[in-house]
């Protein structure tokens, strides 16, 4: 810029002085012809005395011209010439009609600049009238505005020369001047966009910058406004997108991610830094998932689905719709929500398996039923005692479909969580003592040694859920036990916290099964399970109720027995 106001600075000053100059010869020129007119014509007004004398015209004029040296032409009242100092008079043309001669006829006096057809150059004329009548005309050479030119152009060479000397300076000095406060500007415009200050309005000289700074200082205030703004509220929404449990991705018409959140960076194992602006293929290469957005993307589908396995154990399900038009110029556009769908997809199979493994176990009893109340009804002689076999077996299975029937209500209650129980303060020694008197019945039938001892403990429950808790475990110890063997429990409490510990004697548990125990409807023995009048159920219900209470339950096998072990 500076070069740029320099160059024009000094082609101002250089045609300046050119104007100058060239007015200045034009003036010079005009004074010299008017005092050359003025010269003239006072030298033939002295000259026109002369003409008084009888003396020949022709001698006079050669006279005047020897005194004066210049062109002398003598002119009779009709405008023919008498005399002409260059050009033999006869071969003159009459001159009245010429424009000195005119004015002379008029005034006295005349004067004229023009070409001279007889001597073929530009002369000026001056002329005055004689008291005879007759007219006195001198003309002298006239050198024109070109030829004053070419005479001065030594002394204009040497003014442009001095000129562009002095100008060089004073224009750098100026266009200094002028673009120092802009690039100020322009350095501490620098600073504003490195988070400086504002612009000082003292530091410029000129108004128009005075006022420029103050309108940048304007528009940066309402620019950092809005930009702490839009930070405002894309702080929030990556809050929002980062404490979502569902992952969130917004591609751009070539599959390019735009936003990603952490929920989908999980899901899919990468890094944000390294996959945000990159294709979709460089997050994760699940085929459902890809095909899905290049359904949506490039086939213009409204929407698709898919799903991906993460290490074998997590479902995650993808949705993908389009954007819609008009959506922050995203019209061909998708956005991608994952979804970590294991819990409903473990649900629903175990609801399946539950119900599956429900309809197994109520069909047994029920064909023992069927089977039984058809013999008692047929024809076929049958004496006392096996009618009276008879309808002991159908009550002990009807028993049997009552106690899974009620095992398998209350299980889906409580994971469905259609029953709640009032929590209290209960005494767990009591709780305890009251499932050892329901379960003494059944350790006395199958001559089991039952030894029970507590300790008093103090803990804010349901009475009902404990007393399944303790019953169901009891009972469990009880059943999968052998003939004459023990049961023996106890309540204590150890570093503050009650802990219930139950051990029965029998087989191992063996090791491949110890995982799945408290599986519903699993069962070890099948067939003693059955007999012994188990359900299949009752670990699954321990199970439950202490990871809603949050209370540890181990299983500690050992040499003679299997010990479970409940730490509130």
């Amino acid at each position: 810029m500076k070069k740029a106001i320099l160059r024009g600075n000094f082609a101002a000053i250089c045609l300046s002085l050119v104007c100058a100059l060239m007015l200045a010869a034009f003036m010079f020129n005009y004074r010299m012809t008017e005092k050359t007119q003025q010269d003239l014509l006072n030298m033939a007004q002295v000259a026109a005395l002369s003409l008084e004398t009888d003396n020949d015209a022709q001698e006079i004029a050669q006279s005047i011209q020897n005194a004066i040296h210049v062109r002398v032409s003598v002119i009779a009242s009709d405008g023919t010439v008498l005399a002409d100092t260059e050009t033999e008079p006869q071969e003159l043309p009459n001159h009245s009609n010429r424009t000195e001669i005119q004015q002379a006829k008029q005034t006295g006096t005349g004067t004229d600049v023009r070409n001279s057809a007889s001597v073929g150059e530009k002369l000026i004329y001056a002329a005055v009238r004689t008291p005879s009548g007759s007219y006195l005309r001198l003309s002298a050479s006239y050198n024109s505005l070109v030829l004053d030119l070419f005479a001065f152009a030594p002394m204009l060479a040497i003014g442009l020369i001095v000129g562009i000397v002095v100008a060089i300076p004073l224009a750098n000095k100026q266009s200094a001047a002028v673009t120092a406060p802009i690039a100020q500007l322009s350095r501490e415009l620098a600073t504003i966009k490195n988070g400086g200050t504002a612009l000082q309005l003292h530091h410029y000289p000129y108004p128009e910058l005075r006022a420029m700074a103050q309108d940048i200082n304007q528009l940066s205030m309402e620019i950092s406004g809005n930009l702490q703004r839009l930070q405002a509220e894309k702080e929030k929404i990556d809050y929002i997108l980062d404490n979502m449990s569902e992952g969130f991705l917004l591609l751009d018409e070539q599959e390019k991610i735009l936003t990603i959140n952490e929920a989908a960076c999980s899901f899919f194992g990468c890094h944000r830094m390294l996959v945000q602006g990159k294709e979709l293929a460089q997050a994760t290469s699940n085929k459902e998932i890809l095909q899905a957005a290049d359904s949506v993307i490039y086939s213009q589908q409204d929407s698709a689905q898919g799903q991906m396995r993460i290490a074998g154990r997590r479902t995650i399900h993808a949705a993908v719709s389009r954007v819609r038009e008009g959506d922050g110029g995203l019209s061909k556009g998708a956005i991608m929500i994952l979804t970590d769908i294991t819990e409903q997809t473990s649900t629903v199979k175990m609801r399946q398996e539950f119900f599956q493994s429900a309809s197994h176990e109520l069909k047994t009893p029920i064909t023992s039923i069927r089977g039984f109340a058809e013999l008692l009804c047929s024809d076929m002689p049958l004496d006392e005692t096996s009618r009276k076999d008879f309808s002991n077996r159908i009550l002990k299975e009807a028993g049997r479909m009552s106690h899974l029937i009620e095992d398998i209500i209350m299980i889906s209650r409580m994971e469905s969580g259609d029953i709640t129980f009032d929590k209290e303060r209960v005494n767990l020694a009591d709780v305890v003592k009251e499932s050892e008197d329901f379960v003494r019945g059944l350790a006395a039938q199958n001559n089991i040694t039952l030894d029970v001892a507590t300790q008093n403990c103090s803990y804010f429950a349901s009475r009902r859920e404990m007393s399944e808790l303790f019953s169901n475990l009891l009972v469990n110890a009880v059943r999968y036990n052998y003939e004459g063997g023990i049961v023996r429990a106890t309540l204590t409490r150890e570093q503050g916290r009650p802990v219930f510990s139950v051990f029965n004697t029998g087989e191992p548990i063996p090791e491949k099964y110890r995982q799945r125990i408290f599986e519903r409807f699993f069962r070890i023995d099948k067939g003693r399970s059955k007999e012994s009048g188990g359900t299949g159920l009752g670990l699954a219900i321990v199970k439950h109720i202490a990871v809603n209470y949050g209370i540890e339950v181990e299983l500690q096998v050992e040499e003679d027995g299997n010990r479970f072990v409940l730490k509130f």
